[in-house]
């Protein structure tokens, strides 16, 4: 399990380039700011009508309610706040109905959505699960209702290779999310599984807009230009995600420190630390910002190979958009990661590095050094009871986490180590002498070196470190 509690930043407000103006044939004129009624009918167009059961939540730009449709089929509305019902944002949502979702993660405008009869519009979207958490409780360590959230460090994981993976999609369809922050991602604390909401700010990648982002958040070239001229883009995004895996991975944000402690928490405080002279906590050359010594903690937990690649993002990617890790290069981290990850005979999670100094465990000091290596193509799984096989360690870049295969110790002799089929079909295992058996589904087998499995997916050969 993780340790540690989390020290957020209060939840600050999107920041909106500009203001709007009411017109005489804005969309807004005659809105009323209140939730709908229960049993008002809504129009949804293309799929058909439904019905307005209750109020579920209201921000900002709108109320959210649970509309029902004539099949049983429940949906979730917004309905936008006159401030937010404009011309343009009403063409934004039908261009993004239109386009369709990137993937599945994204709770996505299914139709745009208006009242019979009465001004301003909506736009439903599927209702999300209520075992997905909004991702600020993750770093609370608590639960909405004051309880304990206990997140694994597998589930920490997949949590970031999942947004990686579902911002690279929304990228490559030549679009822009401009508001990566902590109110716009849900998890579940037991997998690690995301969804991802608020997604009317997506824009076309074209540099325009009127969503600057979440302070904090933001990029420091769009913080730093007072003029609002520099807007969202698909770099932009790359900095954000980079700040949210951090808070996610390390517990704190990337530019906070020493250096950030003093004064007051103003526009010039945020202008500077966060736009014009931002210096990333961590800084391999700088020392005048460290964290907080939890930070510290899991900045030395981690291996060497992620520590990195932050360093990369916050050093030459702060002023170089050019420099700033891309998706795939999180996704290779995060896979790297999982199958870095090993647990010692204490029960502590650590990470393991073949190519690194020896290792010890933060607990009882012992070497961090597993029994077996799984090496599947070019990737290592360090064999422990947290160690599995998926089915997108077959497939470069593959978005598949169906497990295939977990680890196993002898219950009886701790040194020794199985393997159990979790797929749906046979394999076989072939030892370094020729031999071979068979290995069905649910099927355990001892490992031993130079031992090869032969899967439906491809070869898993089993080597000692």
């Amino acid at each position: 399990m993780r340790f540690g509690s989390r020290n957020t930043l209060g939840r600050a407000a999107r920041i909106y380039r500009g203001h709007d103006t009411c017109g005489p044939n804005d969309a807004r004129k005659g809105v009323s700011d209140v939730a709908l009624q229960g049993g008002t009918p809504v129009d949804l167009g293309p799929l058909g009508h439904a019905w307005v059961t209750h109020l579920i939540g209201q921000g900002g730009q709108g109320f959210v309610h649970v509309v029902q449709q004539q099949s049983g089929r429940q949906l979730a509305l917004k309905w936008y706040r006159p401030e937010s019902a404009s011309l343009e944002q009403h063409r934004e949502i039908q261009t993004l109905v239109e386009f369709g979702t990137p993937h599945h993660r994204f709770l996505w405008p299914l139709s745009l959505a208006s009242v019979p009869g009465e001004p301003g519009f909506g736009y439903v979207m599927e209702l999300r699960d209520q075992r997905y958490l909004e991702l600020s409780w993750l770093l609370a360590n608590r639960r909405p209702d004051g309880s304990p959230l206990s997140v694994s460090f597998a589930a920490t994981i997949n949590l970031c290779r999942q947004l990686a993976h579902s911002f690279l999609r929304l990228h490559a369809g030549g679009l822009c999310y401009r508001d990566i922050s902590f109110g716009n991602v849900f998890f579940e604390p037991e997998t690690g599984d995301v969804l991802i909401c608020d997604n009317d700010n997506v824009g076309i990648d074209n540099g325009t807009g009127r969503v600057l982002g979440t302070p904090f958040f933001m990029a420091p070239e769009v913080v730093a230009d007072q003029t609002f001229r520099t807007l969202p883009n698909t770099d932009t995004d790359r900095h954000s995600l980079a700040v949210l895996m951090f808070y996610v991975l390390f517990m704190g944000h990337p530019l906070e420190g020493a250096r950030t402690e003093g004064g007051l928490r103003d526009q010039p405080w945020l202008l500077r630390h966060f736009g014009t002279d931002p210096l990333f906590c961590m800084d391999p050359d700088d020392d005048a910002n460290r964290p907080s010594a939890i930070v510290q903690n899991y900045w030395s937990l981690y291996p060497a190979f992620l520590r990195d690649l932050f360093a990369e993002a916050f050093g030459p990617g702060l002023r170089d958009p050019s420099r700033r890790v891309t998706e795939g290069q999180w996704i290779k981290a995060m896979d790297r990661l999982a199958d870095a990850m090993f647990r010692c005979s204490c029960g502590t999670t650590a990470f393991w590095e073949s190519s690194a100094p020896a290792r010890f465990c933060r607990n009882c000091g012992a070497p961090v050094l597993p029994a077996y290596v799984a090496r599947v193509g070019r990737r290592s799984v360090a064999v422990s009871e947290v160690a599995a096989l998926r089915r997108d360690h077959f497939a470069t870049g593959g978005d598949d986490p169906q497990v295939v295969a977990t680890f196993h110790r002898h219950p009886d002799d701790s040194l020794r180590w199985g393997v159990a089929n979790r797929a749906g079909l046979g394999w076989t295992a072939t030892y370094p002498s020729g031999s071979s058996v068979a290995l069905g589904p649910g099927m355990t087998i001892d490992l031993r070196p130079g031992m090869v499995l032969r899967t439906s997916g491809g070869s898993v050969e089993i080597t000692v470190p």
